[in-house]
Order: structure tokens, then sequence, then C-alpha cells
């Protein structure tokens, strides 16, 4: 089925290659990241592309009976949750809240019709009556809210009943087992940035607010889950500098941390009976599943073994999840690695036996061949060492084209993962840099702070000392260097060829925001305080410091570009398709080679784009690069 989208360009539309392995490779957006394990522990639902657009699908809990419950297409189903009962899953799509049955008997219903789209609707959570739901949506103010829709089928005008209401964003609600209580997380130290957290306790009829991690303002406090018993919360708190997993006496505010260690820690979940708690860890961006006793006896246990992502964190470029089966004999959990693509797991709560339960790969689809990640260092411009995976062809000999892959996301991060259109370039014999530059996650919270204030500025000096240090090595040649990257990382791009306008021979930049002032003055109210932080700083915001906001935007330095840029991005987007579309114009008015595609019903980042179209993605970079160094 042929992509959807729309396109503008400075140069005749290039011929796109017909290799079918891209179509094979496209097909691995089917993955699985959203999942979740009804109550009696015999199916699970979660999201996958297998149809050819994001939908919603079943399969018992040892693999049979895999099957298609919601067609979304074009559109994208997200967050699918059963309900208490079993009978029902929820879901969002198309910014509405639905359910359907789980038998898939009837119809989808639209609970919040008639509301108005929500540009965003997450973190979907039944109460344990069954009769609400309970999420986060964008309120009249434009920060997240907190808020409840009601799951009787509507037989007039839709109500939203918003639990808070407040001029923070607040995220993440969990409610407790008895149904009185919403966990969440909230920044509201007044600082507006992304270095410091809370967690909150509310009455989910609203009301008074309660900070449970109170005096905790240089720190980062999140991700709240209830004991079955509903007295303690399990939290993750970068308290020694990493992210650490703790547990709140919700009577008392007592707060006690169960580890300690040098690595990030994220997505806890409470074992059923309360004695354990399972999270995920980050090894040097290798990820496991790990659990520790909930009183904080023994040492932690390391559940599964190898390289490559078990389970992940979530928004955070390693998407993915864990869940204990009701039993609490084994924890479900996603897995990919270099060579395959994000499907389901399950591993003995005791550690050592793994079996799978789904499996997305393309019918051949050979990842045999795939090149596994080298991590290495290399010292940046002013002497911060970089760490960066590095993938080889396995029959290079000598200088090789470079393709320097940035990571989205401002505090995003490369796993040993599987990516697509970085294999799809290997196998074409390039070498492909992922470097994990000043502010990424992964190393600590102070290098992932370290760009603060500076972004667009010493994290672009770090990508262009990698593209040198493979230079000096002889791996690569500097007349074949390429770059793309999307989000932060397509921001990045634009403001390499900005900074360092005679490396690149050609770019490609997705969704990445080249106009920062437009960006945060018409962005969501938590864009603006991610902007203010990363971007502002001490600098103060774009009406305070305009000269800074203008030096970081490339928008306002067109003139410096002389690299071939091909933009790609979704009209969905929620970072604004005008930016794309004001940054098209000002380059082609300012005579540079630019072309356009703008795709159609596409969320923000490539991995949530449909296969057809990041079929078309891959041959588009594959001619723009072709075109510009052979």
């Amino acid at each position: 089925m042929p992509a959807h989208f729309n396109r503008g360009g400075t140069q005749p539309a290039p011929t796109l290659p017909e290799d079918p392995v891209i179509d094979l490779l496209a097909q691995t957006n089917a993955k699985v990241e959203d999942f979740d394990i009804s109550p009696d522990g015999t199916r699970i639902c979660y999201v996958s592309a297998e149809s050819g657009g994001f939908d919603v699908w079943t399969v018992n809990l040892d693999g049979t009976d895999n099957r298609r419950l919601v067609s979304m297409y074009p559109e994208q189903a997200l967050h699918p949750v059963w309900s208490p009962d079993g009978q029902w899953v929820a879901y969002a799509a198309r910014g509405d809240v639905f359910k359907v049955r789980a038998d898939g008997s009837e119809p989808p219903i639209n609970l919040s019709h008639g509301l108005g789209q929500a540009p965003l609707q997450e973190y979907i959570r039944w109460t344990p009556d069954g009769k609400n739901l309970v999420l986060v949506r964008s309120g009249a103010n434009g920060y997240l809210q907190i808020a409840c829709v009601s799951t009787e089928i509507p037989a007039d005008k839709v109500a939203v009943r918003y639990v808070t209401s407040d001029d923070w964003n607040c995220i993440d609600p969990q409610v407790s087992p008895d149904g009185k209580w919403i966990a969440f997380q909230s920044d509201r130290s007044g600082y507006r940035d992304n270095k410091r957290m809370d967690i909150w306790l509310v009455s989910i009829d609203g009301g008074y607010v309660r900070n449970l991690t109170p005096n905790t303002v240089a720190h980062h406090d999140s991700r709240a889950r209830w004991s079955p018993d509903g007295k303690r919360l399990a939290f993750v708190s970068d308290r020694n500098g990493w992210r650490n997993i703790g547990v709140i006496d919700v009577a008392t505010g007592e707060t006690t941390m169960l580890t300690d260690d040098p690595w990030d820690s994220w997505n806890p979940h409470w074992s059923p009976d309360g004695r354990w708690i399972a999270y995920v860890s980050s090894k040097e961006w290798n990820f496991h599943v790990m659990k520790v006793s909930s009183a904080g006896e023994g040492e932690p246990v390391q559940l599964t073994e190898g390289d490559g992502v078990h389970g992940g964190f979530d928004g955070n470029q390693a998407r993915g999840s864990i869940k204990w089966t009701p039993d609490g004999k084994e924890i479900v959990h996603t897995f990919m690695d270099h060579a395959c693509m994000n499907d389901l797991r399950a591993v003995s709560s005791d550690g050592g036996s793994v079996r799978q339960i789904t499996d997305h790969t393309p019918e051949g689809l050979d990842g045999s061949g795939f090149v596994k990640p080298e991590l290495i260092r290399y010292t940046s411009k002013d002497g911060l060492e970089v760490p960066a995976f590095l993938y080889r062809p396995a029959d290079a000999e000598g200088p090789t084209p470079l393709l320097l892959y940035a990571h989205a996301n401002i505090h995003g991060f490369h796993v040993n993962g599987f990516y697509p259109v970085i294999q799809h370039f290997v196998a074409k014999g390039y070498t492909v840099l992922a470097p994990q530059v000043r502010g990424s996650g992964g190393l600590g919270k102070t290098y992932e702070t370290m760009n603060f204030g500076d972004w667009g500025g010493g994290d672009i000096d770090d990508y262009a000392a990698g593209v040198e240090h493979l230079i000096s090595q002889g791996l690569v040649d500097r007349e074949r260097v390429v770059m793309q990257g999307g989000s932060t990382g397509g921001y990045f791009t634009a403001q390499f060829i900005t900074r360092y306008p005679d490396v690149m021979k050609a770019a490609v930049c997705f969704y990445g925001p080249p106009d920062l002032i437009h960006f945060g003055r018409y962005g969501s109210a938590g864009n603006r305080s991610t902007l203010g932080d990363v971007v502002g700083g001490d600098h103060g915001g774009w009406d305070q410091a305009r000269d800074h906001w203008v030096d970081r935007s490339p928008f306002f330095h067109v003139d410096r570009v002389k690299t071939p840029l091909l933009i790609l991005w979704g009209d969905r987007d929620n970072v604004r398709v005008s930016l794309a579309d004001d940054y098209y114009r000002a380059l082609k008015d300012a005579g540079k080679d630019v072309e356009y595609v703008q795709y159609n019903c596409e969320p923000h980042g490539w991995y949530d784009w449909r296969p057809e179209t990041l079929a078309d993605c891959i041959r588009r970079l594959d001619a723009h690069y072709s075109r510009h160094i052979g």
C-alpha cells in the first residue's frame, strides 16, 4: 500500500530504490510496546502494526489465538488496558478514549465523543469499580491535567471531570486499590524545568493535593505505583544522581530507597503478593528485568541475561514495559536487540526460564547478518568523554561513508536495540555512529543536564568530534559524511549543518523544531517549560534573551547552510507542521537544495509511523544520500 504524502523541493523528485528488503525492514514497525494482561491472567492486549496500522490485538499468554481486536487504519491506537472485570479493553485513538468488548463482539464505543479531541490522552487507568477511566488530558490552560471520563455508553453530551486544573503539568495517574485516591507526578517547584519532580496524592473527587515527596527540590521523584494493599507506593528517584527504586509509606510519608546503584532504573511494578518490586535497569544501554524485596531485604536480583533491551524506559528511546502475571509466577516483558524487533516474552519470576509469546519478525527478514554495535568512547572539543555506539560493516576495509545518527528526546539515548534504518545503511556499506552526546540519558543526572541552557551548543560539538574521531582512525571518508535525526535529533541535525556547514554532504531532519521561539510560543505549556530549561537556562526565555534563542534556532541562519537537506514530517505531529513549512520556504527562498515531504495521518516519531510510511521514508533517505555521496 503506498504511503500518503505531499512533497515540495528545489530539485526534481528522486527515483526511489526498489530494494524489497526495505519493505521487510519497514514491517518491523509492527513491534510491540504497549500491552496489558487480563485480570484472570489468560490473555494479553497490545498494540501492533502487523496489519498495516497501529491496531489493538489480543493473544493468549501462551502465544496462541493471536487476533486483531480493533482496526484503526490509518489512525493509531494507544495504551490498551483491561477493565477490572476483564470484559472490556479501553484505549486512546484520534484524541478520544474508546472501549471495546474484549471478545470483539461489538464495535468500539467512543467514550469522549463530543468533548473535542485532546492533543494528548495518555496513561489510561480504570477505577476498580469499572465505572470511570482516569487519564491525562490537556486542560483549558494548556497544561496536562488528570481527568475522569465515565465508562457508561454515552446517551447524551459527554462531560469530562477534571480532577486537577492547575498551572502545572500533572501526569502518570495511578488509582489506589480502593478507588479513593490518585497518585500522580507534577513539578510545582516554580523552576519549570525537568531537573525536579514530586509525587502527589489527590482524592479521586479532586480538592486538596498532598505532596508525598516534600523537601526534595533538587531531585526528580516519579513513576509512583500502588502496592496491592494500598499502603505504599513504589517510585523512582534520582537522589544519588541516578534513577533508583524506593517506596513511600502513604500514611506517614516516610521514604525508603531500596536500590542505590550507579545506573538508571525505571518502571517499578509490585508482585501480586506485595513482597517484590520488579523494575528495569539500564547498564550501558543494555536493559534487564530486575526485582528487589519491597521490605528492603537482601540485594536486587537480575532476572534476564544477555545484551538487548528487556522491558524498557517508556518515552526515552527504549520503549517497552513489564507486567507481573496475576499468579506472580512470571513477568511478561518486551524484548529487542540489534537483530530483532520488540516482541513479548515472559521470564520466570525466579529468573532463568524465558519464553517468547509473540513474534512479529517479517517472513523473509534474516537478522543473522545484522551488525551488533560496539560501545566506543571519544573526546569532545572541551575534553568531555562521549560514549557512542559504532556500527561497522562486517566486510569493511578502509574508509567508508558515515551516517551520523542523532537520538530523539531531550533526555533520550541510543540503546543496544533494533534500528531498521541503521541496519539498512550498514548493509549498504555505511559506518554508523550513534553518540550519547551531553544531555543524553544513561550516565547520571549530571551528564543528563549538562546541556541545560546550552541546547544546540556543546552537544553539537560532541557530534562534530565524533566525526573527526572516526576520520582520524581511518574508518570513514570525509567526503561521504551524512547525518539524520528525529525530534531532538532533527533539531540537532538542522543546528549541526548551521554551525558546521562544511562537514555534512547531505542531511535529513525528521520533525525537529528549527525555530525555537515559534515552537515555544505556539507549543503546549509543557513544551514551554522544557524549552525554558534546555534552551533558556540561566539566559532566560525568548522574551528576555532573544539573541540567545535566535542563535540556537537554525531557521534564522539558513544563509549559512551548504548541506542539501531533506525534511520529513507527519501532519499530525505535535511539533507543529508550520515549523517545517516555514523552514522549507526559508531554505528555498535562500536558494538552498531542499526537499520537503509531509506524510498524512502520521504522529510524532517514525517509530510510530505506519510500515508503508517507514518504507517510503527509508527509500527517500537512500535516494537523498545516494544523490549526494554516491
